[in-house]
């Protein structure tokens, strides 16, 4: 009985540190793909708008 009483407290502080880091790792995937787009439209327009100058 004292077993388990002991035993849920440490696997309630892994789930939370689990959970703190899948929202970590979930914002860094949000924030890689947001910067997709503009270094691709940097990578095909770049040289065009760089003669311009």
């Amino acid at each position: 009985m004292a077993s388990s009483l002991f035993a849920r407290p440490s696997s309630t502080a892994g789930a939370a540190v689990l959970s703190v880091l899948g929202s970590m790792l979930a914002i860094v995937v949000i924030a890689i793909g947001l910067l997709v787009v503009p270094l691709a439209a940097a990578l095909v327009f770049g040289p065009a708008l760089l003669e311009r100058l």
